[in-house]
């Protein structure tokens, strides 16, 4: 409770979660408060914002307020799926490396180090030329990008948990490897691993919607922002409010995914490496 007041004692963090619930909200009541059906006509092709479309509608005449909305049930699970994928096996890598070291942990580095290798837009962008442009794959791809990432700050948090005095303590008391690495171990490495999450969201939303926007996610008429933003930019002098919705809800959500991360990781970091004594 301590921490929680800590975290919310700041209005930023207070704003940003607001806005994540928000657009949770919105995404989960999409089809009940959109206007329109998102992948319809409705209307005439690039008219303005007005009481009748408020963002608009695009080239084809559909509304865009009723595609941002939906679109929000493609890019926030997106964003969170995608973390999920990606910190599980990245965190069972660092885990292994860190605590056993050795051969394990020299194999698991280098391969760690393969994937650094490779700047992390670049590693997506094989990874889809190699599944093949799609909602999931986009997903798998910025997933495979993220797992050096968890994979390193996991071992570096364990190589200085696993010779803390408890889990010595656990050890002596003949406590099977198994349960000190996820008993002991991990759940005093989860700190880093919260905070990383957090903040990497955002950035799992941000590069999804760039994928998009080249044309290597979901094939249209889905109402992802990052296509709508691409879709939009031929007509962006004549047709401003086709690229700017989109736009502005992807900003709103990445910075907001950003600003509680950096939040959860103020509250947390004087904590981050200790054990539990």
């Amino acid at each position: 409770m301590t921490s929680l007041r800590r975290l919310f004692r700041r209005k930023v963090n207070v704003v940003a979660l607001a806005v994540i619930l928000g657009w949770v909200v919105l995404a989960v009541l999409a089809s009940t408060i959109a206007p329109h059906d998102p992948t319809e006509t409705v209307g005439r092709s690039r008219q303005p914002p007005s009481p009748l479309f408020w963002f608009g509608t695009d080239q084809l005449g559909r509304d865009i307020f009723s595609r941002v909305l939906q679109g929000a049930r493609i890019s926030l699970p997106l964003g969170v799926v995608t973390v999920i994928v990606g910190a599980i096996p990245g965190t069972l890598l660092g885990l292994f490396a860190g605590y056993f070291g050795g051969v394990v942990d020299t194999l698991i580095s280098r391969f760690v180090d393969a994937l650094l290798a490779f700047p992390s837009i670049l590693l997506t962008l094989v990874v889809i030329a190699a599944l093949g442009p799609s909602l999931r794959n986009v997903i798998i791809a910025v997933a495979v990008a993220m797992i050096p990432e968890y994979a390193r700050l996991v071992r570096s948090s364990v190589l200085v948990i696993r010779g803390l005095a408890y889990v010595e303590a656990a050890r002596a008391l003949g406590a099977s490897n198994l349960r000190i690495m996820f008993v002991e171990v991990l759940i005093n490495a989860s700190g880093p691993i919260l905070v990383m999450s957090t903040l990497q969201v955002g950035q799992a939303i941000l590069v999804g919607a760039g994928l998009s926007f080249l044309g290597l996610g979901p094939p249209p008429p889905t109402p992802e922002w990052g296509l709508m933003s691409a879709e939009g930019q031929e007509f962006l002098r004549r047709a401003w409010w086709m690229s700017t919705f989109p736009g502005l809800a992807i900003l709103s959500l990445v910075i907001a995914f950003n600003l509680f991360g950096d939040g959860v990781k103020s509250v947390l970091d004087p904590k981050l490496g200790r054990g539990r004594g």
